[in-house]
Parts: C-alpha cells; structure tokens; sequence
C-alpha cells in the first residue's frame, strides 16, 4: 500500500504498560481514514485518556506501531507531536494568553512562523472558530463553550493532520455543548479529521463514521454506530431509548 493509499492514522498492536504488573493498554489495532469522524467511548479507567497521549507523543508506548499516511513515526513523537493535535477535557490548562488572539498566536510564535502567515492563521481560525468579537477579550472572561472553542482554535492553528478531543463536551451547558459539536461538525465538512473520546454519546453517535469501545486496555467492540450500538449497555455506557442511531444526537433534526 502507498503512502497516498494508507489511512491517515494506522495503530497497530499498541500496548502500555506503567510496570510489569500494571498494563494499561493492550494490544490495540485501528485505523483512521482522512476526513472521517471517530467516536472512541467506553467506561472510566478503560484506558482512553492514556491511548491519546501515547497518540500524540506525550507518553511512549511499550510495544506495537504508529504510522502516519503510512509512515512509521512510533519512535518519532516530535513527528506526532506536530502532526496530531490533542485537545485536552480541561481547556483552561491549555489557554496561556492575556488575549483570545495572544492565546493563539502563542503556538505560532514559539515554533518561529513568519509574521505575514500568523495574520492569516489567525484570521482564519478566528472566522473558523467564531471567535472574532472575541479577540480582544480576556479568555477567563469567556463562557465555557467559548473556551472550549479557543483551546480548539490554538490547536487548530497548528495545521494537525489529525485532532483529537478529550471529553470536549465535560461541564458544558446545552447551548455550549451544542455550538462546540456544530464547530466539530463544520471542521469535518471543511476537510478535517476529528476524534473525540467521549462517554457521553447520546450527544454524538450519529455523526461518527467509526466507533472504537474500549474497555479495560483492550479494544471490546469496534465499528459503525449502527453495529455498535447495541453493545454500549453491556459496557456501561449510558444511552437513552430510541428507535435508531440516527436519534444520538444533541442537534435538532
């Protein structure tokens, strides 16, 4: 398979481990085509947090392989850390600007960009992210789904092959929950490939391509949401009663 044929992302037999006894992934195989939406789910302490920073190159995996468009970069995490971008539960601690424009500027600057492209990355992902009337506010005086959305648009500024988010919609009202997966939702429609690690799909799953459930370090189901849905119960993942898939949605039809 050619490079322009392999997935966007390929993890092949991943493992991790904080000590002989303690393994908290094993063996975890999936891959991610270019574009497409991953919902990856499944109960607290299965492992899912740690699976992400493994990904993007915080934390370096015990055994198997990451490839990125078909090229090996598991001993590479700089590569990963560039190309991935993780968006993380907490979006305070990502914001480190006195501005919502300082705030995105800071990832550009520190990497060097030239000053004519920062203007146009930043006008871009503040139109993308919609986020202009606040580009001069203070970012502790923003609601939490505006947050939620500047810690996106200073990863997002980046230009990540891939994002990923962790839990994007914890502690989020209706109204903020909904206007940050609206933004998920048009970032994919533009060409982007999205991840988002989540319990609660009953906001989600009818938007996700693919569905990874994960459980105790192992990958237990994985699939359409059609072919997973029924199997989230036995998991403990909470889902309300509907007719079909196409009702997990926090979006109003």
């Amino acid at each position: 398979m050619t490079s322009s044929q392999a997935p966007l992302l390929s993890v092949q037999h991943l493992s991790f481990s904080f000590s002989k006894e303690k393994h908290i992934l094993k063996d975890i195989s999936f891959s991610i085509e270019n574009g497409t939406f991953t919902l990856i789910t499944g109960p607290n302490g299965a492992g899912k947090s740690i699976l992400l920073r493994c990904l993007k190159g915080i934390l370096a995996p015990s055994g198997g392989n990451i490839l990125l468009s078909g090229e090996d970069v598991t001993k590479h995490p700089k590569k990963r850390l560039q190309s991935i971008g993780l968006v993380f539960q907490d979006a305070d601690t990502q914001i480190v600007g006195q501005t919502v424009e300082k705030d995105i500027r800071f990832g550009m600057e520190n990497i060097g960009m030239d000053v004519v492209e920062q203007e146009q990355h930043l006008d871009d992902v503040l139109t993308l992210m919609g986020l202009h009337e606040q580009r001069d506010q203070r970012p502790r005086t923003l609601s939490g789904g505006e947050k939620r959305k500047l810690s996106i648009a200073g990863v997002l500024v980046m230009d990540p092959k891939l994002l990923i988010l962790d839990e994007p919609f914890a502690n989020l009202d209706y109204r903020s929950a909904v206007s940050v997966l609206k933004t998920l939702l048009r970032l994919q429609k533009e060409g982007h490939t999205i991840v988002i690690v989540s319990h609660e799909v009953d906001k989600i799953l009818a938007h996700a391509d693919q569905v990874l459930l994960l459980e105790a370090g192992l990958i237990v189901q994985q699939g359409t949401k059609e072919s997973i849905l029924s199997h989230l119960e036995e998991h403990d993942i909470y889902i309300p009663s509907v007719k079909n898939v196409e009702d997990l949605t926090w979006l109003k039809h």
